[in-house]
């Protein structure tokens, strides 16, 4: 019998292995099949309006992870206020709607109180097509799990070094295991239990071997609900703030690559801070980047105005010129547009076009590679 179960382990963790390097080398024949086809119609296409809008509901988090930037945050801590969020989804509702993501460039949104509530607005709106959320799940409980699972979000992605506590204490510098391993094991209870459930993705940041952290006990009863799982196995300098002494050993960093092209996360969507600031990318490269990322205030301009103006014209043709500005030439967080080379790149651009016509136009279909998200 033992051996059986050790067979089953073995073949699961294999699994979810061959799974990431499917999905990584699909999208990568994709993009190489799609150079029969002209780039220039899609990212016309994606120019138009925002395919997605990133709302930083908070900077503020409550962990304090040894791979994160967030412990080198220069920004002052905020929360979005009313007239901020409710002008922002306006705007985007008023230039086609889509898809909105309240992951903050770092924080973690469930710390705002009001994050239900914003998650009803948006889900409120004919216009707005998925929502979904990064979180470290600390705070589930807070705002209560039926709660959030019923308020309107088609996904969430729960962060953490994995089901050890003493890992977890290590990498994510928190004290709060206990209520994040029960949050997550009642959210999957309740999730499947749903007539339409979420989406759920466990991301695993852990400090070992994936093989044994997809046995650890704690994780056992998680997985018999089957969520998605997906893991790191390079995390970023942010423009060598993060030093490889500052990591474990099976923590490694990424290494900078040449951006001959714009980074495909110009043409995704942008974020609000919680000022009103528009930055052109979401990634945590773009922290404290306000002065080479900002591209206007949403308090200021209209959302559709900045997206289609100079500014972030400008960022996009400066990639493979000297004029690329410091944040984006030392991060490595950069990706060509191969994604917009592919199948799902495409459509983006079809339904971009149609919500620019001013149709309302849903996903059929859930998120999954080469793009998260909407």
């Amino acid at each position: 019998m033992w051996i059986l179960v050790r067979k089953f382990s073995e073949g699961f963790i294999n699994l979810v292995f061959l799974n990431k390097v499917y999905r990584i080398l699909f999208a990568k024949a994709d993009a190489l099949w799609g150079r029969l086809y002209p780039l220039r119609p899609t990212l016309e296409a994606m120019a138009l309006r925002p395919f997605e809008l990133h709302l930083e509901l908070t900077n503020l988090c409550n962990a304090d992870c040894i791979f994160c930037p967030y412990q080198y945050q220069t920004r002052k801590i905020e929360f979005m206020p009313d007239e901020v969020f409710y002008k922002a989804v306006r705007d985007y509702v008023y230039c086609g709607g889509g898809s909105v993501g309240l992951t903050p460039i770092v924080g973690d949104a469930l710390i705002d109180p009001k994050f239900v509530e914003r998650v009803l607005y948006l889900r409120s709106q004919p216009s707005i097509d998925r929502i979904w959320v990064v979180t470290n799940g600390i705070l589930l409980d807070k705002h209560g799990i039926a709660e959030i699972l019923n308020a309107g979000l088609t996904s969430i992605t729960v962060s953490t070094a994995g089901f050890d506590e003493a890992m977890y204490t290590r990498v994510y510098r928190s004290n709060s295991y206990q209520k994040m391993k029960k949050n997550v094991t009642e959210l999957v209870a309740q999730n499947a239990r749903l007539k339409e459930p979420l989406h759920l993705t466990l991301a695993l940041r852990p400090d070992r071997p994936l093989q044994e952290v997809l046995k650890d006990p704690d994780l056992q009863p998680i997985l018999a609900y089957r969520p998605q799982i997906d893991f790191t196995w390079a995390f970023g300098t942010i423009g060598g703030k993060i030093k490889p002494e500052e990591l474990p050993q099976a923590m490694k960093l990424r290494s900078l690559t040449i951006k001959k092209e714009s980074c495909v996360n110009l043409y995704n969507g942008p974020i609000v801070l919680p000022r009103g600031e528009v930055m052109a990318c979401s990634c945590v490269a773009a922290m404290d980047a306000v002065s080479d990322l900002g591209i206007g205030n949403i308090m200021k301009t209209p959302l559709s105005d900045i997206w289609k103006g100079e500014q972030l014209k400008q960022i996009r043709a400066s990639f493979g010129t000297g004029a690329l500005n410091a944040t984006c030439s030392g991060c490595d967080f950069y990706r060509n547009l191969d994604c917009y080379r592919t199948r799902e790149g495409r459509e983006r651009a079809r339904i971009n076009r149609a919500r620019h016509r001013g149709e309302i136009t849903f996903r059929d279909k859930k998120a999954n590679a080469p793009f998260v998200g909407g």
